[in-house]
Formats: structure tokens, C-alpha cells, sequence
């Protein structure tokens, strides 16, 4: 299942599950699942984040320019689309006012078509429809089941004889704070939380199931 707190790319996905069905792959269809809450990642913010990284000129962060900051800025700033809101007649105008505010900031710079982008969620949307599900519910169950849950991500982070003295500070280099957004190289790190903390809230775990 793809986890409530990803970042969702409609058009990635498709291209990665014809991928699967193409090594053969069985059942592929039925046994991934989309949370319906998953923010989605469009085209949009693949291209502003093009435009962000350009800006910091030599102090570029390395983004893969794929939209994943952008998204969760649009997440936290509440003015992102989640995958239940493609089925809700707001979903178009919502989108249109999204680019619009990234237009005013970018001007002809932004080379992004808001109506191409509509017109393929328009295709996706009963694509997509088989695979979404109530992810709190769904873990739910599987949990109660006593179904074993694997987790992947991205690094996280790493504390290697880690001590702290009386002032706070970091008594040991050996200390590696890698890719999470709060205990991460900031601001050379993703843009969620990639550790045991983000996988319980991401996934609806239940913490006291973890082994």
C-alpha cells in the first residue's frame, strides 16, 4: 500500500505498475493499494521545483526536481489535493488556483499547462479508482489480522554512540543525522519523516504491534 503521507505522482505510477505486469509480476493489480488521503504530486510541482532550485543558484539543495518539496509545501500550506479529491467536483478549480498562485510567482518562467493537466486526470480518474482505499481502515484490518507489515522509505537516520553532555550538544561525531526533515542534515534532507516516528504516523501503525 502506498502510505497516506507519500506524496502521490498519478503519472509515475501507472508507468511503474506497467513496469511490474511487463516482468510478469502476478496479481500485480489487485495487491496495490493507494491511500485515498495521499497529497498528490502533479506535474505542476515537478516544475516549480525546477524554478526553486534555480533560484538558490550555488546554494542548491539537490532536489531530484520531481515535485516531492513543492508537494509537501502544498500539503502543509493546505492548499494541496489529496487522491479523494479527484472524484469532487472541486478537484479542477482547486487545481487552476493552485497554478494560478505559482503563475503569479514565476511568471512565463513557469512553463507548465494547467488544462493538459486537467484533461489527464480526467483519464486517470477511473484508472485509478480500483486501487484507492481508506488506508486507516484498511491497516486496520490487516493488523487485527496480525498480517506482517514491511515498510520501505527513504534514509532515515542513524545515531551511532550518540551521548549528549549537560548543555545539549552533540558529545560524539559519530552521530549521523541523515534525511529527516526535523532531525536530518536541514535543509539537505527530504521533505518528510522518514523515521520509525513517520512510519507510524504514515502508515496508521499501531506501535505496540511493532516488533
Amino acid at each position: 500500500m502506498i502510505g497516506t503521507s507519500v506524496v502521490f505522482n498519478v503519472e509515475a505510477f501507472f508507468m511503474e505498475m506497467a513496469k511490474l505486469e511487463s516482468k510478469g509480476l502476478p496479481r500485480v493489480h489487485e495487491r496495490i493499494h493507494v491511500s485515498s488521503r495521499c497529497h498528490l504530486n502533479f506535474a505542476l510541482h515537478a516544475a516549480v521545483d525546477g524554478l526553486s532550485e534555480e533560484e538558490l543558484g550555488t546554494k542548491q539543495i539537490g532536489t531530484t526536481k520531481k515535485g516531492v518539496g513543492p508537494a509537501y509545501s502544498t500539503k502543509a500550506a493546505r492548499d494541496g489535493l489529496r487522491v479523494e479529491d479527484i472524484y469532487n467536483e472541486s478537484f479542477e478549480p482547486r487545481l487552476r488556483s493552485l497554478a494560478e498562485g505559482y503563475r503569479k510567482r514565476y511568471g512565463q518562467l513557469l512553463k507548465y499547462s494547467v488544462e493538459d493537466e486537467i484533461q489527464r486526470f480526467r483519464v486517470y480518474k477511473e484508472k485509478l479508482r480500483p486501487y484507492i482505499v481508506d488506508a486507516v481502515e484498511y491497516m486496520e484490518v490487516k493488523q487485527r489480522e496480525n498480517c506482517s507489515v514491511l515498510v520501505e522509505g527513504c534514509q532515515a537516520l542513524s545515531m551511532t554512540g550518540c551521548n549528549t553532555n549537560v548543555n545539549g550538544d552533540p558529545a560524539d561525531s559519530s552521530s549521523r543525522l541523515v534525511l529527516d526533515l526535523d532531525y536530518g542534515s536541514y535543509p539537505y534532507v527530504t521533505a518528510s519523516h522518514c523515521s520509525i516516528g513517520g512510519c507510524i504516523q504514515g502508515l496508521a501503525l499501531n506501535r505496540h504491534k511493532i516488533k
